[in-house]
């Protein structure tokens, strides 16, 4: 084999790689477009108290991302650095039990310098200025606690029969959708591997019996009866009451 079929078949590999890791990769959906699109007004001090309004007056650092030509209203160099504080407060309240999370911080919020050159010769340009500023333009952090008890111990199955379990736990999660579905659908064939069961069932079944294959083959949920068309399955976890927590913490800022 000569080296340009060698070459054509590495592009060739090149462009299915390409072609296959488009329907894998993830960017941004509409919520981010619509979360990263609002901008919350921070700055100097002079650049918060006018509400932004800075664009075409210049003269204040926060103003140079906006209108960079608005540095020429510096008359000498100048450099400004801004800290602000951000209150965090959010009460939370899950079954019987409240939560509640509060932080504040101090964070650069703004920082920057315009260099004034001034020219003293007999040109029209009497001066020019250089400058590079950083401005955050929102902050998304967000931190909430909840913690609480489940005393719900029935989950309607078929319309007909209640089905014992603890409710909103992980068995009645999988009992909801393994119950109605027959266990050959939902477990693994003979020399099959878990991965490649839970591939095909996804492939062939879908997501619905994707789930109750997860709860049957991690022995949450048993069948009634150990054969081919059962449909009916028990949650091998003692009825009571179940403790949750949750705990979410967001770290994200915009800035430019």
């Amino acid at each position: 084999m000569n080296n340009e079929k060698i070459k054509h078949m590495k592009k060739l590999q090149l462009l299915c790689i390409g072609l296959l890791s488009v329907s894998t990769i993830y960017g941004q959906d509409i919520s981010d477009a619509l979360r990263y699109s609002q901008d919350n007004i921070q700055g100097t001090a002079r650049f918060r108290a006018l509400s932004g309004a800075f664009g075409a007056l210049g003269g204040d650092m926060s103003a140079v991302s906006i209108n960079p030509a608005g540095s020429a209203v510096f008359s000498q160099s100048h450099a400004s650095f801004s800290v602000g504080n951000a209150e965090l407060n959010n009460d939370t309240r899950y079954f019987n039990g409240t939560g509640s999370t509060n932080d504040s911080n101090f964070d650069l919020t703004q920082g920057g310098a315009s260099f004034v050159f001034k020219n003293t010769s007999s040109s029209p340009w009497r001066k020019f200025t250089v400058g590079v500023a950083y401005d955050r333009t929102n902050n998304f952090d967000d931190s909430w606690f909840a913690v609480g008890t489940n005393t719900n111990s029935e989950v309607l199955v078929d319309n007909n029969n209640f089905f014992i379990a603890p409710g909103n736990s992980i068995g009645a999660y999988f009992a909801e959708y393994a119950n109605g579905l027959r266990l050959d659908e939902i477990s693994a064939f003979p020399n099959e591997t878990l991965d490649q069961a839970y591939q095909n069932i996804g492939t062939d079944l879908g997501f619905v019996h994707q789930q109750a294959f997860l709860g049957y083959e991690s022995f949450i949920l048993e069948p009634e009866v150990n054969s081919d068309d059962n449909t009916s399955y028990i949650a091998n976890m003692e009825q009571g009451n179940f403790n949750h927590d949750y705990t979410y913490v967001l770290l994200d800022i915009t800035e430019k």
